[in-house]
């Protein structure tokens, strides 16, 4: 009769604590953005209270992210995976089982006659324990920049969705202004068509204004819930907790052209995604490593051999050795060479669509900045001094009801050119800001807005 039993015997396998795990991660969160972040098992019970304190008023940017960085499970999830890493630790310190062989022969009688007994433990992996616990720490170090990376992420997601929902929301104020204006020039026109002092053409155009304003206006409407919704969904709000409200300006140019001439060197310096490649490269190095060496020594016992007969013991030495004659770790060291391979080529392409987008975004902030400057200081106020003198030729009888009001839906036009631009210059910035901090930024740039107002001065 041959009986095999197996025991578990631990080396050190414990799993690393939370602040060993997410202390570097807090810590570097703190450095790159500035704020702490919460893992939701350790989130301090008036938490839930101070947030719904908070949505009672108007948010601000700041408060935003604030409340982003507890709220959000996908973020959460992200650090979870944190204690997926560290449990690979203790994976790594854990020796194979204890291998207990235990052979008896049975006489005639069936009493025990002869018992052999094999007691060997594989110490391969005590050997290569530095070496594996080397892979799990990196694969650990890949975890934690992935975790920053994900926090810089969100960050950067709720300032755009934010400065959407503001923008969203003042050029609804626009687009109220330019239906008011668009229904009162309709009605004037009506007036005048029932009096005769104008013709059926007039009439026509002027009513058709007023319904392309109209449509303009529910355009708007929509685009501030579904902005909305786009901020719901990056603070992990729902239910009641969705009726906060914002504040309905965007901040205000900076006085003077951003300075960006470092950025894509910062960029690349600064950047999680290559410190995540970087460390999956050495955990696969290391595993190529452990493969090679079991390539042609895949087990490697030493133990104790006893031997009953006639009541006596015979006590000794015992060693294991497996033969690669079949399995020579082809599979292992494939996998191990296509990880490094591609952690290098990840890491190259990362590296040069890092320098891209920065490029991009710094023409991006740079433009935007030029457009939205040109449209404050010298489009607005030629529009406004166009409805001022519409205004003085009116009041003098030298202009009509119908050129005024023109002149100022050209205005609101304008206004709404001037929230876009101003728009696309703080999520340029918030883009330049996300790759400075070490973050790929994932929106793709600037949205497509509505098009330009039809309701000009074309026909009158």
């Amino acid at each position: 009769m041959k009986t095999r039993l197996l025991a578990l015997v631990v080396v050190a396998g414990c799993v690393p604590s939370h602040n060993a795990v997410f202390g570097p991660v807090d810590r570097e969160i703190e450095r790159r953005i500035g704020l702490s972040a919460t893992w939701h098992e350790h989130v301090d019970p008036h938490v839930p209270a101070a947030i719904g304190t908070l949505l009672e008023k108007p948010l601000d940017r700041d408060t935003a992210v604030r409340i982003a960085l507890v709220t959000n499970r996908r973020l959460q999830a992200q650090y979870d995976r944190l204690g997926i890493a560290a449990s690979e630790i203790a994976t790594a310190t854990v020796l194979p089982p204890l291998d207990v062989d235990l052979e008896t022969k049975l006489s005639k009688s069936g009493s025990i006659e002869e018992i052999e007994l094999d007691v060997t433990q594989d110490i391969l992996q005590l050997i290569q324990l530095p070496q594996r616990r080397a892979i799990a720490n990196a694969d650990l170090d890949a975890a934690r920049a992935r975790a920053v990376a994900a926090t810089v992420e969100l960050v950067a997601r709720v300032e755009l969705a934010y400065l959407d929902v503001v923008a969203a929301q003042q050029e609804l104020e626009l687009r109220q202004t330019a239906f008011d204006a668009a229904s009162a020039s309709a009605e004037i026109a009506e007036r005048q068509y029932a009096a005769g002092n104008i013709s059926d053409l007039a009439l026509v155009r002027e009513r058709g204004q007023r319904e392309q304003a109209r449509i303009e206006l529910g355009r708007a409407q929509v685009d501030v819930e579904t902005r909305r919704e786009a901020l719901n969904g990056e603070l992990g709000l729902s239910g009641e907790s969705t009726r906060w409200t914002v504040g309905n300006r965007l901040a205000s140019l900076p006085a003077t052209m951003p300075a960006l001439d470092s950025l894509e060197r910062d960029a690349v310096a600064s950047s999680l995604d290559l410190s995540a490649l970087r460390a999956d490269a050495e955990a696969a190095a290391g595993r190529i490593g452990v493969a090679r060496v079991r390539a042609w020594l895949p087990e490697l016992g030493v133990g104790v051999a006893a031997d009953r007969t006639d009541g006596e013991w015979d006590v000794g030495p015992a060693v294991s050795i497996g033969l690669p004659i079949f399995n020579q770790q082809q599979g292992p060291r494939a996998r191990a060479n296509a990880e490094l391979k591609r952690s290098r080529n990840e890491a190259i392409a990362t590296a040069v669509e890092l320098r891209a987008q920065a490029r991009a975004v710094r023409q991006r902030v740079l433009g935007t900045y030029a457009e939205a400057r040109h449209l404050r200081d010298v489009v607005l106020p030629l529009r406004q001094r166009v409805v001022d003198e519409a205004l003085k030729q009116y009041n003098a009888m030298n202009a009509s009801t119908f050129e005024l009001l023109v002149a100022r839906r050209d205005l609101v036009d304008s206004a709404r050119q001037y929230i876009d631009s101003s728009r696309r210059f703080w999520r340029a910035s918030a883009d330049a800001r996300a790759l400075a901090r070490g973050a790929m930024p994932r929106a793709g740039g600037d949205e497509p807005r509505m098009q330009a107002s039809s309701t000009t001065s074309e026909g009158h």
